[in-house]
């Protein structure tokens, strides 16, 4: 039970119930603080609060759009809700980003947004605009709160709040909104008053976490089998391998599946190269079945290969999302450790995907070597990165050559924005998610998106781990080069790449970063290990020409096309 009772007024007595509503009762251990004045009483409450909470950590950004990202790295890492705070007006909606992100991937984020009282909306008050229901479909509750009234006793308060705060909390947990209007004065009086009786049908009630049912059948599995590991959290990918192991079934792992960086027999090395090659494709034709779990993957050619298969497709996620962009899928909801457990296989017929899988990884080292490029960057981080770092691969070319070339080693933890695929907010994610992974970890990203959040450079300087940047800058958007936009002729470059001309090394000294450009791939390997071994942050800018990635995945593409020995 709440036990401080002495507050200088309503305002501070109600957003001290708040802030501790959040805290003792739901789990959220970081509270990501914005400047403001609307929102003084919040942030003033939770600086008290903390003095007598020591476990309650505050984070503070001054833009709202990248500490919301921030927070959603928080909440990545620690796999506990995190909660922002911010004052009234725009600054609201600068979180839509992440929250959009976190409604997509089912994260537990809180915005706690500051408001002005009602007397003040829609007749020209400073910074004033309609909060309600800025966040449209992208939450997964939203509670509207008057303005502080000891009429409304604490008890109700804490009622409404757990009403939605519980929304963070099982399977299909995601965002919450909560607007908190304050009338002035905002900062409270001299003295203090007594609300104990305000205070006396506070009560505490867990939240609880309903647990997913079990699917009162599983799918019949005879084989030959594949198995896909989509988007999964470690234990569900511990799950997935150890069945694959059991009896003998290979994985396709995406890069976010936790199980692509790992080298153990069951997972195929490189699996998009398989579905680049003849020999590859081949092979493949003998899977009858396919079981699926999670959804969102990154390779072209894999999801190319889903749609186009005829046999049974189960897709089975913690979520009720539905996350077969194709819709031939059979959906199962059910948790994948117990499922995984359940489930019983015949032992499988040996289909011959992992030797041709080896053969194709040694064909792409030898194309990789003939010249230093964006691929071969992406085959030297997965090779170099130590085995405790962490790998966000940005989006756009970042996570596709990351996919497609990375060295299967030991497992590294592969953290990604793929709710939403936003290039938005990268960098804060990470800084947010080191923050609490000590052991450090590696953004692969474009120029563009470092452009996009570069002010978050303020908050990689602050990192208390090691956090290496590595920047692909071929000066604009390069996947556009794989896309039909690069038939466009004279708009392509002015619509779709938006060359920019601009380095990263004066930005990381204006905001006190490391920084290094190295030339070459035994530079980059270098420079690279240097870096994962030092506390804080290191930005290593690699430079190539535009275009050169598109053209030299075609080349590779051609070779594996025209070599019916791969």
């Amino acid at each position: 039970m709440l036990k401080h009772t002495g507050f200088s007024d309503i305002n501070e007595a109600w957003a001290y119930v708040l802030i501790d509503r959040l805290h003792r009762l739901h789990g959220i251990q970081d509270l990501c603080i914005a400047p403001g004045s609307r929102s003084a009483p919040l942030v003033l409450a939770a600086a008290r609060y903390r003095r007598d909470h020591p476990g309650l950590a505050l984070h503070t950004h001054f833009d709202e759009r990248a500490l919301a990202f921030y927070a959603l790295g928080l909440a990545k890492s620690a796999r506990k809700p995190v909660a922002i705070v911010t004052t009234s007006g725009t600054a609201v909606a600068n979180l839509h980003p992440a929250m959009v992100e976190a409604f997509e991937d089912h994260l537990p984020l809180v915005a706690v947004s500051a408001d002005r009282p009602a007397e003040l909306h829609g007749c020209g008050a400073n910074q004033t605009i309609n909060q309600q229901g800025i966040f449209a479909t992208h939450l997964r509750g939203e509670l509207r709160l008057p303005t502080p009234d000891p009429s409304w006793s604490a008890g109700r308060l804490g009622r409404e709040l757990d009403d939605v705060l519980r929304r963070l909390h099982g399977m299909d947990a995601g965002p919450v909104h909560i607007n908190a209007p304050f009338r002035e004065p905002l900062y409270g009086a001299p003295g203090q008053q007594d609300f104990s009786a305000w205070l006396a049908e506070l009560e505490d009630r867990s939240h609880g976490n309903p647990e997913l049912l079990e699917p009162e059948s599983t799918p019949r599995l005879t084989g030959p089998l594949l198995l896909v590991a989509g988007r999964l959290e470690s234990e569900e990918a511990d799950a997935v391998l150890a069945l694959g192991q059991r009896f003998g079934i290979p994985i396709v792992a995406d890069i976010a599946s936790q199980l692509r960086l790992l080298r153990d027999p069951a997972v195929l090395e490189g699996p998009d190269l398989l579905f680049a090659s003849p020999r590859g494709r081949a092979a493949l034709e003998g899977v009858e079945q396919v079981l699926q779990f999670g959804g969102r993957l990154t390779g072209k050619r894999l999801n190319q290969w889903l749609s186009a298969f005829a046999g049974p497709r189960w897709l089975v996620s913690r979520h009720s999302t539905h996350l077969d962009p194709e819709h031939r899928a059979v959906a199962i909801q059910a948790d994948i450790p117990a499922f995984c457990r359940k489930l019983v296989v015949p032992r499988q017929l040996d289909l011959g995907l992992t030797p041709i899988a080896r053969q194709l990884s040694a064909r792409v080292d030898s194309f990789l070597a003939e010249s230093f490029s964006e691929l071969a960057a992406a085959r030297i981080v997965s090779e170099e990165i130590p085995p405790s770092m962490a790998l966000l691969p940005g989006n756009s070319l970042s996570i596709r050559l990351m996919d497609m070339f990375a060295r299967s080693r030991f497992g590294n933890a592969c953290v990604t924005n793929r709710g939403a695929s936003g290039i938005d907010g990268l960098l804060a994610t990470a800084c947010g998610f080191v923050r609490r992974y000590p052991t450090g970890m590696t953004l692969l990203l474009g120029d563009l998106s470092l452009l996009h959040d570069l002010n978050s450079l303020a908050l990689a300087a602050r990192s208390p781990g090691p956090l290496v940047i590595v920047v692909l800058n071929n000066d604009g958007g390069g996947i556009f080069n794989l896309l039909p936009a690069k038939e466009q002729g004279e708009w392509f470059k002015t619509l779709f790449q938006l060359p920019h001309g601009l380095n990263f090394q004066q930005a990381a000294a204006q905001f006190g970063v490391r920084y290094a450009c190295p030339c070459s791939a035994p530079a980059l390997r270098t420079e690279y290990v240097e870096a994962c071994a030092r506390q804080g942050c290191t930005l290593i800018e690699l430079r190539f020409a535009p275009g050169h990635s598109a053209e030299l995945l075609q080349q590779l593409t051609r070779r594996l096309e025209a070599d019916q020995a791969c």
